[in-house]
C-alpha cells in the first residue's frame, strides 16, 4: 500500500535525493548524535528537498498472527504512527504477516525479496532474521529487532538492545565503586554463558578478577540453592564459627580469668554466636547475569547462608528491568544497568494511536521507521547514514548502528533500595563523543565455572584471647576450606574440612578435657523463598 496520511499532531514536509545501493562502513568523525525522536529531520543540508518523493519501498516483517502476534501489532502500531505522522511520497510501504510454519515464513522471506524493497523493517525472530540474511543481496540492509547477535551480518542490523552491553556498562560502575574482586553468577544456559563469557572478557579489560564463577539452573531452587551455599563458603565459615565459639567457651568455662578478661570473651561468644559464619569473602562484590526472579533467589539463599549486601555488594544487568525486585529487602543497595525511559511525547503518541503505554519494541519500532525513512530521504550514502558514528536520539536515548549489526545504546544505572521503587543513581550517556564499550563480543568463548580462590578461614584471626592462653594446644586453630593457586604460590585443597585443636595431625585427647555443649545458633531471615533445611 502507499502512505499518503496524515495525522492531525505533526507532520514534516521532506524531500530525497538519489541513494547508493551498496551499504559499507565508512570512517566519520564522532559529533553530536540526530534527533529522530520526533520524526526525521526537514534540514536540506541532511535530506535535500525533491517534492516527488525519493520513489522508493519499505518491507515491513512482523508477526501480526499466532503466538506472537501482540508483540507484533505493538511493532506494528508504532511503525504505522511514524508513517503516518510525515509527508512521505512516492514510498512504498508493504506489511507481511510472518507467522506460522517455517516454511510459510520461509515463503514470505522469497516473495519480499523479489520485490527488491529498498529496506526491510523486521523480522522480530532470530530464526527468520538468519533465513532473510542468508537470502538476501547483501545491498539490502535489515533493521531487525532479534536479540540474537549470531542472527546479524550481511548488512541486516538490529534495534533491540545488545544485553551484554549491560554488563559492560555494570562492571565500569563496579570499578568506580572500589570494587576489587568479583564473585558471577550466571544461568546454565546459552545465554547465561554467553553473559558469563562476557563478563570474563570484560572483567580483564577493566582488571576486576572474577575470584569465582557458578552456574545454575534457572528456575530451580535446589540447583540456585546449591549454587548459593557453594559460593557464600558456607561449609567453612560455619566450621570457622563453631570452632571459634568453642575455643571461647572453653576458655570461660575451663580457665582462671579475671572479671574483665571474662566479660571480653563473653562478649566476643555472643556476638559470634548470632550468625553461624565466620571469616571475610575472598570477593567485595556479586554480579547477577539472570533474571531478577533468578537473583531474588539467589538472595534470599546467600542471605541464608551469611551473605548480605553489608558483605559484597550486589550488581545486575538489564535483564532486572520489569522484575518485581524494588521491594525486595535481601537487595537494597544493589545496582543495575537498564535502558532510559521511553520519551514521553512517544507515549503519550503511541497512547493516542494504539490506546495503551508502549513497550521498549514498540519504541525500537518507532525509531526503526524513522530511521529508515531518514536513510531514503538523506542526502548521503545508505552506509553513511545507516552507520553514522555520531548515532541518533530516538525514543530511548542515544543509539547508533554498527557495520556488524549490533546497536549500541547508552544505558543509565538504577539503584535499589526496598523502597518499591528503583531510584535513578546515574543518568545515561547523551552522546558516543567518548565511546561507551570496547568489547567485541563476537568471538566470545565459552568459560567453565570457576570455583573461589581463598585462602580459607582461620577461626583464630576474628576472636581474641589472653596472651597466656594463645598458644595452649586446645586452643589453637587452622584454616579452614583453602582453595587458594597461583603462579606463585600453590596447594589447591579439595579435601574434606577436617578441624584439629593443635598443629599435630591428630586431635588432642584429655580426660579433663570436657567441651561445653553449644547453644543452636538463631538466625530470623525475611526471606521471598522458604527454604527448608
Amino acid at each position: 500500500m502507499y502512505i499518503n496520511k496524515f495525522l492531525i499532531f505533526s507532520a514534516l514536509l521532506l524531500a530525497s535525493c538519489g541513494t547508493n545501493n551498496v551499504i559499507k562502513p565508512v570512517t566519520v568523525a564522532t559529533s553530536n548524535p540526530t534527533d529522530i525522536q520526533n520524526g526525521i529531520m526537514s534540514s536540506s543540508s541532511l535530506y535535500g528537498y525533491d517534492e516527488d518523493g525519493p520513489n522508493a519501498s519499505i518491507a515491513v516483517l512482523l508477526p501480526t498472527s499466532g503466538p506472537a502476534k501482540s508483540v507484533g501489532n505493538n511493532i506494528k502500531t508504532s511503525i504505522e504512527t511514524a508513517f503516518l505522522r510525515q509527508q512521505i511520497k512516492n514510498i512504498k510501504v508493504s506489511f507481511y504477516d510472518l507467522s506460522g510454519e517455517k516454511s510459510r515464513r520461509d515463503l514470505i522471506i522469497k516473495d519480499v525479496l523479489n520485490d527488491d524493497p529498498d529496506i526491510i523493517i523486521g523480522p522480530l525472530f532470530a530464526e527468520d532474521v538468519t533465513t532473510l540474511r542468508d537470502a538476501k543481496p547483501s545491498s539490502t540492509p535489515v533493521i531487525s529487532f532479534t536479540s540474537d547477535i549470531n542472527a546479524l551480518g550481511n548488512n541486516v542490523m538490529t534495534m533491540n538492545l545488545i544485553p551484554t552491553q549491560s554488563i559492560e556498562t555494570i562492571v565500569r560502575q563496579m570499578q568506580t565503586d572500589g570494587a576489587k574482586n568479583m564473585l558471577v553468577l550466571a544461568p546454565d544456559d546459552n545465554s547465561g554463558k554467553l553473559m558469563a563469557a562476557t563478563a570474563t572478557k570484560i572483567s580483564d579489560a577493566y582488571d576486576l578478577p572474577i575470584n569465582g564463577l557458578f552456574y545454575y539452573k534457572s528456575g530451580d531452587s535446589n540447583s540456585i540453592k546449591d549454587v548459593a551455599m557453594r559460593a557464600s563458603m558456607y561449609n567453612a565459615r560455619s566450621a570457622a564459627n563453631t570452632r571459634a565459639r568453642e575455643v571461647l567457651s572453653d576458655i570461660i568455662n575451663k580457665e582462671h580469668l579475671d572479671g574483665a578478661t571474662r566479660t571480653n570473651l563473653r562478649n566476643q561468644l555472643e556476638k559470634i554466636s548470632r550468625t553461624e559464619t565466620l571469616g571475610e569473602l575472598p570477593y567485595d562484590s556479586i554480579l547477577f547475569l539472570g533474571s531478577g526472579e533468578d537473583t531474588k533467589t539467589l538472595a534470599s539463599f546467600l542471605r541464608y547462608y551469611g551473605v548480605g549486601s553489608r558483605d559484597a555488594a550486589f550488581y545486575g544487568t538489564t535483564l532486572w528491568h520489569g522484575a518485581d525486585i524494588a521491594s525486595d529487602f535481601s537487595l537494597s543497595g544493589a545496582k543495575y544497568a537498564t535502558l532510559p525511559p521511553i520519551s514521553d511525547n512517544f507515549v503519550s503518541l503511541y497512547n493516542m494511536v494504539g490506546g495503551k503505554d508502549p513497550d521498549y519494541l514498540s519504541a525500537f519500532g518507532y525509531d526503526a521507521a524513522n530511521l529508515s525513512l531518514g536513510m531514503l530521504y538523506a542526502n548521503k550514502s545508505k552506509d553513511a547514514y545507516l552507520f553514522d558514528p555520531s548515532g541518533y536520539i530516538g525514543t530511548t536515548g542515544v543509539f547508533r548502528l554498527q557495520p556488524s549489526g549490533e546497536s549500541e545504546r547508552a544505558l543509565r544505572i538504577m539503584e535499589l533500595n526496598g523502597s518499591g521503587e528503583a531510584s535513578l543513581f546515574k543518568e545515561q550517556a547523551t552522546n558516543f563523543l567518548v565511546p561507551l564499550y570496547s568489547i567485541n563480543i563476537s568471538d566470545l568463548q565459552t568459560v567453565p565455572e570457576k570455583e573461589l580462590k581463598t585462602r580459607g578461614v582461620n577461626p583464630g584471626d576474628y576472636i581474641k584471647i589472653p596472651e597466656t592462653l594463645r598458644y595452649k594446644s586446645q586452643y589453637r586453630t587452622k584454616t579452614i576450606g583453602a582453595n587458594y593457586s597461583s603462579d606463585t604460590e600453590e596447594e589447591v585443597n579439595d579435601a574434606p574440612i577436617q578441624i584439629y585443636a593443635s598443629d599435630e595431625p591428630e586431635t588432642v585427647s584429655n580426660e579433663e578435657f570436657k567441651p561445653v555443649k553449644l547453644e543452636k545458633v538463631s538466625r530470623k531471615y525475611i526471606d521471598s523463598v522458604e527454604v527448608l533445611e
